[in-house]
């Protein structure tokens, strides 16, 4: 049967694995911040078990005193490391990182040491714990993390408007009320409640404000995207392309300006998308980029296509930037300006890949940045994890050349359900 105490631990514990859950499925939190969320809440969880262990073992003489003591020791470790976590939520990278984490190690030290000698906790004949000697140590630390706690919200509340900051500040006092109102009252069990609520709004003003700034760069990444596909040298060199075809070959100029047509509204109407698209769009506007620059550069560009599986989506302008790094910063560096792109899509258990494969030169992986083209390939990789929870990786390929490839998860709901297409031979294009 729940008594009071039991029913505020179940429940703390209940919102506690839905806050996992939560955090769980959202694709758009970074794995690191993933791991200090799922921190935060075992924390909370298991420093609200100690303190209940505790109380329920107070007065029960059936049990060694010292196994008090230990529950004891560790509702003091856990509840200041559990406020913690909640100061590291507040991405702010200054000095009072370290001072918190400096003070929660002395803490743990301290209760640790005091176990045996009952210097924080003294357990009666009767099985009842009192305060040792040194608790005034532990409110000490206590009232030390609750200030800096305090301290680091203000700090990260300038980050956002008048109105995000009053919820800032809500959330904080809530905690707070709940710390004043267990150590005033007498029987009142509300620190943990409070730190649950306090833990489930901050995830709240993460999802919702926090990911206001991420969805503002991913626009500033658009615009940044947009200025990069204009490519002049790109436009001036195709129209000349075309303009020296008109006189030796108006057939095929006309067909150059009908792709070059499709290339610039397939390019537009990318960069106006706000989801994901169909591979196969993505891989025909890669087409017409490759066949562009065929027509300038002759049988010295080869493409090669393997292409596994079609049947999926991803961000707009995913597959483009990185065949043309490719061919910019891959085949026309050779010395002889020749070589060969390869495109390959796979299906795996978990995710689809896409490998692109130059034979060009490769790259330096000591060198200052792997990201050879910094908007395209940074924007590349930003908006496969932000979108889709997907990843880019680049490396040296078997040989010779530079190998990128393109990670996109099947836990996407667009992705869910894909079915393997037939397989396209490798070949040239023609």
């Amino acid at each position: 049967m729940f008594t009071y105490y039991t029913s505020v631990l179940a429940l703390c514990w209940t919102a506690l694995i839905i806050l996992c859950i939560l955090v769980f499925e959202n694709n758009r939190i970074p794995r690191e911040d993933k791991r200090l969320l799922y921190m935060t809440y075992t924390l909370v969880a298991f420093s609200a078990l100690a303190e209940y262990c505790g109380v329920w073992l107070d007065g029960r003489t059936e049990y060694p005193g010292w196994v008090l003591r230990v529950f004891k020791c560790l509702d003091y470790t856990l509840t200041p490391a559990a406020g913690g976590t909640l100061f590291m939520q507040v991405k702010i990278y200054n000095r009072l990182q370290r001072v918190m984490q400096g003070i929660l190690a002395a803490n743990m030290a301290l209760q640790f040491v005091s176990v045996p000698f009952g210097w924080m906790v003294v357990v009666d004949q009767q099985n009842h714990y009192s305060h040792g000697p040194l608790f005034h140590a532990y409110l000490g630390i206590c009232i030390i993390v609750i200030a800096m706690i305090i301290a680091q919200f203000i700090l990260y509340g300038r980050k956002f408007r008048h109105q995000n900051q009053v919820s800032l500040c809500s959330i904080m006092l809530l905690v707070i009320a709940a710390i004043i109102i267990q150590e005033t009252a007498k029987d009142a069990r509300t620190v943990y409640l409070g730190m649950t609520l306090g833990a489930a709004l901050m995830f709240i003003h993460y999802t919702e404000f926090s990911q206001l700034a991420a969805d503002e760069k991913i626009a500033e990444q658009r615009i940044q995207l947009m200025l990069s596909q204009i490519k002049p040298h790109f436009l001036y060199n195709t129209l000349g392309s075309i303009e020296a075809m008109c006189e030796w070959d108006p057939g095929n100029a006309k067909l150059a300006t009908r792709k070059f047509s499709r290339y610039l509204r397939g390019n537009m109407d990318s960069l106006t998308a706000e989801r994901v698209i169909p591979f196969d769009q993505e891989l025909q506007h890669t087409r017409l980029y490759l066949e562009l620059e065929q027509i300038r550069f002759g049988d010295a560009l080869r493409v090669e296509y393997d292409i596994g599986v079609s049947g999926f989506f991803l961000p707009p302008l995913t597959l483009e930037p990185i065949v043309e790094n490719a061919v910019k910063h891959g085949i026309r560096k050779n010395p002889d300006g020749q070589g060969t792109v390869s495109i390959t899509s796979a299906e795996l258990e978990d995710r689809f890949e896409l490998r692109v494969r130059d034979d060009g030169p490769g790259f330096d992986p000591g060198g200052a940045s792997v990201d050879r083209s910094h908007v395209g390939i940074r924007n590349v990789r930003e908006r496969l994890h932000r979108i889709c929870g997907g990843k880019l990786e680049i490396g040296p390929a078997p040989g010779r050349g530079t190998l990128v490839t393109i990670c996109i998860p099947k836990k996407g709901e667009q992705n869910l359900g894909c079915k393997k297409e037939g397989s396209v031979p490798v070949g040239k294009d023609s």
